[in-house]
Order: structure tokens, then C-alpha cells, then sequence
């Protein structure tokens, strides 16, 4: 029996030293980044202080060794927690530091928004998760991680990382385009040799040459679709092949009476004589030639706002669709329209060149190199055309 009441008296007392020593024990938290103890209501005071009323709590003194051990482990890198522990005469001190202040669940505040689930710990941290990615903000740097990639902002510097093609985030340098359907509207004219005519009798009147044009008269029209193909391209400018299917049109208009007719082996200019035999003088006196061309043209693109837009030069190699003669007399009105090819090269090849600038129409220049007759039909003439682009 006595050996029984000595265990529970023992057993009391050993329960009552623990007590006593749970009672005596002191617990803290300090918040590693900003150095502030976890739980502290009063504002404005410096960690020592909070430790020195916390301290003052529980009857023990804050000593100055101790601060000292407690300031070395704040500043000790490391990317996990660490903790203290002292006696000081009866009563146990444990001082846990934390790295972050997001740790404990009464400090996690968790909120739905619309944009999605929002952890955040206070102001200057927060996780949120929604349909537009995990967008992470630690203090002045904020991480997104989104469909398309992730963007990392630290300050005013941003950092992106894209996956794959990002074709919405590259800005494209806005630089002339040579496509579309296009209108060429000018003069024409042609160059070359005809064999001179003697002068029949002193003092006769100067010989007109049959190829003489009207210089306002004599029109080009042409209708284009064009594409391109980007060869290089930069920041300012591109180099790109150009080409396309068109259909012009070459109308000569001659300055003079005679009507171009099909002879037996060679183009020729006759007039129409009234009955009074008088020259009949006409009021429209042309010949026209259509052809179904392909153009290939390499030209440089610059930016829609430098004063020069585009050059281009190449080529451009055409098939004869049509030729016809249209006459009409001065007097009575009559219309004269003949339909032949007038021995017109079938084929037609040339140069051309076009610039485009800003407020200022297009413009264009272009040269046969084939003439226009079949060789031995004709004179050596060629077509040559420059005006503006309308389209």
C-alpha cells in the first residue's frame, strides 16, 4: 500500500513539473522577409521591441546575446525555416522564422472571384487561379502563366516566354503591298524608224509619217490581279517577287487621215476619198491591240509612311488577243471599223518599272523590246506606255 502511494505521488509530481514547464514555455513567430513578429496587434514598433513586450509577458528579459542570435538567423540565407531555442532559468523559449508570413491557415485568406480563385496572405502577396492561367504576385514581381506562355513583370522590366508561334504578340512591320486588283491608266507611244519619202517637187507639202500619234490621244489602259512572294523582310523593309495576270490595252491614235489596213505582205495607210475625189478628213483615226500579259515584277516594300513606298522593276511577256481599226469622218460621222491583225507580232515581251509614293499616285513605265510587226510587215516600232495606278 505504501509502495502504491509513493508512484501516484510521483506520477502528480511529474505532472505538475510538466504543467508548470508548459506554462513557463514561450512560443514566437517571426515573419523572416519582413522582420515582424507573427500575430503582433501593435503597430509601429521595431521586431526588438514586440520581442522585449512578449518577453515581458511571460516575466523573462530579452537579453542582448539572445537579440544577437536572433538577428544572425534572420539573416541567414536560406530558402527554408528555421528556429531558436534557449532556456532561460525555468521557462522555454522557442522562436520559430519563418521565410514567408503565408504559412499558417489563419493567415491564408481565400476568396472566389470571377477570373477565378483568389489565396492571397495580404497586400503585397497573392496566388490566384482561374480560367485565364496562375497569376503569382510576390511584392513587386508578379508571375502569369498563361495558355500561350509565361510573363514575368519585375518593376517596370517584362519578361516573356512564348510557346511556339506567337503570331498575335508580333507586330508586323506595316509596309506596302503590291496586291490586289489594280488600274493602269496612261499614254502611249511609238518609237522607232519608217522609211523616209521623197519630197515629190520643191515646195510640196512635209510628209506625215503614217505612225504620227495624237500625243493626248493615244491611250494605255490596263486591268491587273496581282500577288507577291515575300523573298526577305525586315523591321523597315521587304524584297518580294510580284507577279500577277493582266489585260491591257495599246490605243494608237494617229494624227492624220489615213486608216491602217492589211495589205498583201505588209501593214499599209490608205485614205478615203469623197466623190469629188477630196481627201475625207477623220475625227477619230485609230488602231487598237489587246493582250493577255503575265508581269513578274522583284521590288523592294518600305513603310507606308516613308516617301517611297516601293520600287520595283522586272518584266513582263504578253499574248495578242485582238487588233481592230476604228475610223470615224469629220463630216457625215460614218464609222469605219475593221477587225484583222494587221500583222501584229503575236507575242510581246518588254521592261517595266513602277514607283510607288506616298501622296502621290503610283507610277508606272513600260517598254517593248519586241517590235510591234512581224519582222518584214512593218516598220521597227515598239510600244511604249507610263502613267499612273489608279487602284
Amino acid at each position: 500500500m505504501k509502495k502504491f502511494i509513493a508512484i501516484i505521488c510521483l506520477l502528480v509530481s511529474v505532472f505538475s513539473l510538466s504543467a508548470k514547464e508548459r506554462q513557463d514555455s514561450l512560443i514566437l513567430k517571426i515573419d523572416k522577409r519582413n522582420q515582424t513578429l507573427v500575430g503582433a496587434k501593435t503597430a509601429n514598433r521595431t521586431l526588438r521591441e514586440e520581442l522585449e513586450m512578449a518577453f515581458d509577458k511571460k516575466g523573462l528579459v530579452l537579453t542582448d546575446s539572445l537579440w544577437q542570435n536572433i538577428r544572425q538567423a534572420i539573416k541567414t540565407d536560406s530558402d527554408g525555416d528555421s528556429s531558436l531555442s534557449v532556456r532561460i532559468g525555468n521557462s522555454s523559449v522557442k522562436i520559430g522564422i519563418l521565410k514567408s508570413g503565408v504559412k499558417y491557415k489563419s493567415e491564408i485568406n481565400m476568396k472566389a472571384k470571377p477570373s477565378g480563385v483568389s489565396i492571397a496572405s495580404s497586400g503585397k502577396e497573392e496566388v490566384r487561379v482561374g480560367l485565364d492561367g496562375v497569376h503569382v504576385k510576390d511584392g513587386n514581381e508578379e508571375t502569369h502563366v498563361t495558355w500561350d506562355g509565361v510573363y514575368h513583370r519585375e518593376g517596370n522590366e517584362v519578361t516573356k516566354v512564348i510557346w511556339g508561334k506567337d503570331s498575335t504578340k508580333i507586330k508586323r512591320p506595316n509596309l506596302y503591298s503590291r496586291r490586289g486588283l489594280n488600274f493602269y491608266l496612261g499614254l502611249n507611244a511609238l518609237p522607232g524608224g519608217e522609211t523616209e519619202v521623197a519630197v515629190p517637187y520643191p515646195g510640196a507639202p512635209a510628209y506625215v509619217p503614217n505612225f504620227t500619234l495624237d500625243p493626248m490621244g493615244s491611250r494605255y489602259a490596263s486591268i491587273e490581279i496581282s500577288r507577291f512572294v515575300t523573298l526577305s523582310e525586315g523591321k523597315k523593309s521587304a524584297f518580294r517577287l510580284g507577279y500577277g495576270l493582266e489585260i491591257d490595252w495599246y490605243n494608237f491614235r494617229f494624227d492624220h487621215n489615213r486608216i491602217a489596213t492589211k495589205g498583201p505582205n505588209s501593214v499599209q495607210f490608205t485614205t478615203i476619198t469623197s466623190s469629188t475625189g477630196k481627201e475625207v478628213a477623220m475625227s477619230k483615226n485609230k488602231m487598237s491591240v489587246s493582250y493577255l500579259t503575265l508581269p513578274i515584277m522583284p521590288h523592294f516594300s518600305f513603310d507606308k509612311k516613308s516617301a517611297i513606298q516601293m520600287i520595283a522593276i522586272g518584266g513582263y511577256v504578253s499574248y495578242r488577243i485582238d487588233t481592230w481599226t476604228k475610223a470615224i469622218e469629220e463630216e457625215s460621222g460614218n464609222l469605219r471599223k475593221e477587225t484583222s491583225n494587221l500583222y501584229v507580232n503575236p507575242f510581246r515581251y518588254g521592261v517595266r518599272a513602277e514607283f510607288a509614293l506616298r501622296h502621290f499616285p503610283d507610277l508606272f513605265f513600260s517598254y517593248d523590246l519586241s517590235p510591234l510587226f512581224e519582222p518584214g510587215k512593218g516598220p521597227e516600232m515598239r510600244g511604249l506606255a507610263f502613267g499612273i495606278r489608279l487602284l
